[in-house]
């Protein structure tokens, strides 16, 4: 029985000859035809965007009538239940692309499964920019994160994972992360509308080979490294492992596989953020030493905002909301974080985004204190003091 299924999501919902919401159904899908791949989604593609829902609605109860005319995803769904495979009230999470079908595809799925399925829906974005390769596999690295933290929340005897929708290179690098997290993957054979359930490959690199290699894993998870500065050993294991590796323009760079793998929990001690902290964070954390996790954590949440660009900006950048702060002046930004119903966290801080290195110059458990000091410029204008490599005692391993 599945509780919990992680689905890949593409425009076939849209683009079907035959489906319920097909753009061929009617002219008024005419003028957002040529959208749906586009990425910039401005005020007159949603107001438009907005409308077509409104309209496609109209037609939602023929999606139960017949549900293999709907998408690969609804037929999806709509099979398990059918085989008795799938619990009363599902969590389903919509791996969608952030364009234009995408959208389209989220509002329509979320309220099918709601209604027909009683399914909890949770909607994850992914920016795949197949345009420019070096971008394509930061995208799809971050593209591998995202499935492996959907994953994450259900048990693999419990799980469904259906990579069947998006760009194809999502559904094959989609397997990848399913099978080194020893997650079965479940396909559809839409023509005959019969479901294959692919047990995972197991997936293994070897700690030592990430030890012999790290600085040159290191410097190519950084930047792009040109390939006639790199060593004849060093060529040689770019050559030899390219699932791990690309070569564009004489230049080396890690794949999207590469990323996703170096970034895992593994090798978290060799390539994890570093952390690095004032005194006054350390005494704070030193005297609070029951929210130490709890800070960990939220700087951990902070530095993947950054990194992935997912952050309201107006939380990563909260110095900009009071009015009394001189910008000229700003050397570390506000984090407006979270509250774990006793404890408000909130940070002065600088993201060296080169070095992978969050910088912790001032902390703030209490909201009060901080709207009053923060106001002031406490802890943004200038060093608290200097730093310190706290990564070891934050995230509880060695380096």
């Amino acid at each position: 029985m599945y509780h919990h299924i992680v689905l890949t999501c593409g425009v076939s919902l849209l683009t079907g000859g035959r489906n319920v919401f097909s753009m061929n159904r009617d002219e008024t899908m005419g003028e957002i035809r040529p959208w749906l791949s586009a990425r910039n989604i401005d005020e007159e593609k949603k107001r438009k965007i907005d409308r077509w829902i409104r309209h496609a609605r109209q037609f939602a109860h023929e999606a139960s009538r017949d549900p293999n005319r709907v998408s690969a995803e609804y037929s999806m769904i709509y099979e398990l239940r059918r085989q008795g495979k799938l619990s009363e009230r599902p969590t389903v999470v919509l791996i969608v692309t952030e364009t234009v079908g995408g959208r389209i595809v989220e509002a329509m799925l979320t309220r099918l499964l709601e209604e027909d399925f009683q399914a909890n829906v949770r909607i994850m974005y992914v920016d795949v920019d197949v345009n420019h390769p070096r971008r394509m596999q930061e995208t799809l690295g971050e593209y591998m994160w995202k499935v492996a933290a959907a994953l994450s929340h259900g048990e693999p005897s419990t799980t469904c994972f259906a990579p069947i929708g998006g760009y194809k290179v999502m559904t094959s690098l989609g397997y990848i992360v399913g099978a080194f997290l020893n997650y079965p993957t479940a396909y559809m054979h839409e023509d005959g509308q019969v479901l294959h359930e692919i047990p995972p490959v197991p997936i293994h690199v070897d700690e030592r080979f990430v030890h012999e290699h790290f600085d040159l894993l290191r410097k190519c998870q950084k930047d792009m490294v040109h390939a006639a500065s790199l060593s004849y050993h060093e060529k040689q294991c770019v050559l030899q492992y390219p699932f791990l590796f690309q070569q564009e323009d004489e230049l080396v760079y890690l794949s999207a596989f590469g990323q996703f793998l170096l970034e895992h929990e593994k090798y978290k001690h060799l390539f994890a953020t570093t952390y690095l902290v004032s005194n006054q964070v350390a005494n704070m954390l030193q005297h609070n030493h029951h929210q130490s996790l709890f800070v960990h954590q939220q700087m951990q949440e902070l530095v993947k905002k950054l990194k992935h660009k997912e952050g309201d900006a107006a939380m990563l950048y909260h110095e900009k909301s009071f009015k009394t702060i001189d910008t000229r002046k700003v050397k570390y930004h506000l984090y407006k974080g979270a509250s774990n119903g006793q404890t408000a966290f909130r940070l002065a801080y600088r993201y060296d985004e080169r070095g992978d290195c969050l910088y912790a110059n001032y902390l703030w458990l209490d909201h009060d204190r901080y709207e009053r000091e923060a106001a002031k410029g406490k802890g943004i204008y200038e060093d608290d003091s200097s730093f310190v490599d706290m990564t070891k005692q934050l995230v509880g391993m060695g380096r």
